[in-house]
């Protein structure tokens, strides 16, 4: 369902080419030429955001957010202000305003704006909002999110759900990899049968096979007696094999025969034990480079990646970051009792800024830091910047060398988009705080494209 916003200004020419330009966005767009048409619009409509003019009357822009904080004190609104009243629009970012804008501006400005905003508002309800029940509903939808690639590959693993084909997920460390094949294991017609997962990279040679396979008694020093292995004990299940890549070659053999035959041998014993699994595979390594160094047996990799998956980093899945966020911080609270309800603007945007080199399970790290340290029930950018989200790695080449006027450009972003950071947006602030002046400021904003 799209998302509504309502425009409220008293200059019907600026309220048309803005809601065409919003519109063009995929928004539900509605205006009001007074803060009462506003407020009346507010008691029959519920809107993801409100995006007002503050010098209106009989009812300003600052007028308007105090009455509707006092029935709902979640409401986005952005605040569309003149250059003379900057001071006016601070205040509104004290009683709760999202951000404001300064007239004149772009339509593609207010169009960023206004779907942060949006999202802002989307996740402070989830957290008010969250039942445990709810949370633990939301663990299995998180692995999906609204990425559109994630969900074409959920579409496809549907398709194949009631098969046995092996299916292998890569991608970068840290991007739900066992999650991901928790989920196919419970879309599959095995969901009610074992789920067991093996971490390749984490055994030596002997103890993984003891462990796919089994071992009879004596079999080795300390086989004191017979025991399963995991490929029996999962009849009728499914076998995630983590970090595939590790494996070396004589098991690479030995898998490839209880895939091929679906039978194995126990280490030690020469009886064959039927087996009746379907396998799903992960890896952070490129196994397709892997095989063409040799490194990796061609025939297994295809018998292995019948359906190859690989998952989007975190940087490249910003549209399901309001859902990662609202499921750690709601998980943390309930895990140390804490009570943490909203983080600053500044902190979504430090959040929104980063790498994240280490995926989801980097930003759990740093959500349930930033749960531990919040003083009260808001989360902000200095609750963030114990952890290095705050001081971004330059850019540079392939040895991180750069020229003298790149290295320059490079220290200016970072030192803008911290100060922007820390004063929570307000540029004005943060042309202080970096010692500019405020035009200077908006200059390297738009030269940088910050």
């Amino acid at each position: 369902m799209p998302e509504k916003i309502l425009l409220v200004d008293d200059e019907q020419e600026l309220l048309a080419v803005l809601k065409r330009s919003l519109g063009r966005q995929g928004y539900v767009v509605d205006t009001a030429s007074t803060g009462q048409e506003a407020w009346k619009a507010l008691s029959e409509t519920a809107y993801d955001l409100v995006v007002s003019d503050l010098a209106m009357e009989p009812m300003s822009g600052l007028e308007l957010l105090k009455q509707i904080r006092t029935i709902d004190h979640i409401q986005p609104f952005i605040i569309m202000t003149g250059a003379g009243t900057i001071e006016t629009a601070v205040e509104a970012i004290k009683l709760g305003a999202y951000h404001y804008i300064t007239k004149p501006f772009k339509t593609q400005e207010l169009a960023l704006l206004a779907r942060r905003a949006i999202e802002y508002g989307r996740l402070h309800r989830k957290l008010e909002t969250f039942s445990e029940r709810e949370q633990q509903a939301d663990s299995g939808a998180m692995v999906i999110g609204n990425n559109a690639l994630m969900q074409q590959m959920m579409t496809m693993v549907e398709k194949v759900s009631d098969s046995d084909v092996s299916i292998l997920i890569q991608g970068e460390t840290g991007t739900g990899k066992s999650l991901f094949a928790r989920r196919i294991h419970n879309a599959s017609s095995r969901a009610d049968k074992p789920f067991f997962t093996i971490d390749c990279g984490a055994l030596s040679e002997n103890l993984l096979e003891s462990e796919l396979f089994g071992h009879v008694k004596g079999a080795f020093t300390g086989a004191i007696r017979a025991k399963r292995g995991l490929l029996e004990e999962a009849q009728g299940g499914t076998i995630f094999l983590d970090e595939i890549g590790e494996l070396t070659p004589s098991t690479q053999v030995k898998l490839l025969r209880a895939i091929q035959e679906k039978e194995i041998k126990p280490v030690g014993g020469n009886t064959p034990i039927t087996v009746d699994v379907r396998f799903l595979s992960a890896t952070s390594r490129n196994l397709e480079e892997a095989v063409e160094a040799g490194e990796f047996r061609k025939d297994l990799y295809y018998r292995l990646a019948v359906i190859p998956l690989h998952l989007p980093a975190l940087r490249n899945r910003q549209e399901d970051m309001v859902l990662f966020v609202g499921h750690f911080v709601h998980k943390f609270n309930v895990r140390y009792n804490k009570k943490v309800q909203s983080l600053t603007p500044g902190a979504m945007q430090t959040l929104r800024d980063s790498p994240w080199k280490g995926n989801i399970r980097e930003l759990e790290n740093v959500i349930e830091r930033a749960v531990l340290l919040a003083e009260g029930q808001t989360i902000s950018v200095e609750d963030l910047c114990a952890h290095p989200i705050c001081f971004p790695e330059t850019e540079g080449g392939e040895e991180g060398a750069v020229s003298l006027k790149q290295a320059v450009k490079n220290a200016e972003i970072k030192a803008i988009r911290q100060a922007l950071a820390a004063a929570e947006g307000n540029r004005s602030k943060a042309a202080k705080i970096l010692g500019i002046g405020r035009r200077t400021l908006y200059d390297k904003i738009e030269s940088y494209d910050i």
